[in-house]
């Protein structure tokens, strides 16, 4: 399946029939999964996609609201001198990897807004 720009919400990719997500939701929903990251070298684009799928059917799009919240609560708690911030940073910098990785040729027509999520900005 390939992307396509839709007004008002960017560069998206359709998941079945219910889902259209962007890369940035990708990721949140991949960080939500029970995925290991030190099996990252192991992960193919298969994995990756049946990882997003999983979530998916677990939590559905709820899952990139979840993930958004324990995030922000664990940059809170970094700043108290927690480790689990950083945790939770290494785990969106995995997850925003697999995600470039398993999703790449969905998003060949749009390489400046893969370009930007693998510098970690929005576009």
């Amino acid at each position: 399946m390939s992307a396509f720009e839709s007004r008002g919400h960017g560069v998206l990719v359709r998941l079945r029939v219910d889902h259209r997500l962007s890369l940035q939701e990708l990721a949140l929903v991949l960080f939500a999964s029970y995925e290991d990251v030190e099996a990252e070298e192991h992960f193919t684009v298969d994995d990756i996609r049946k990882a997003v799928a999983a979530q998916l059917v677990r939590c559905g799009t709820e899952s990139t609201l979840d993930t958004s919240d324990q995030i922000r609560e664990a940059r809170d708690l970094s700043q108290d001198g927690s480790l689990v911030g950083s945790e939770a940073e290494e785990r969106l910098a995995w997850a925003r990897r697999m995600v470039a990785k398993g999703y790449r040729r969905d998003f060949a027509k749009f390489p400046e807004v893969l370009a930007a999520f693998e510098r970690g900005e929005s576009a």
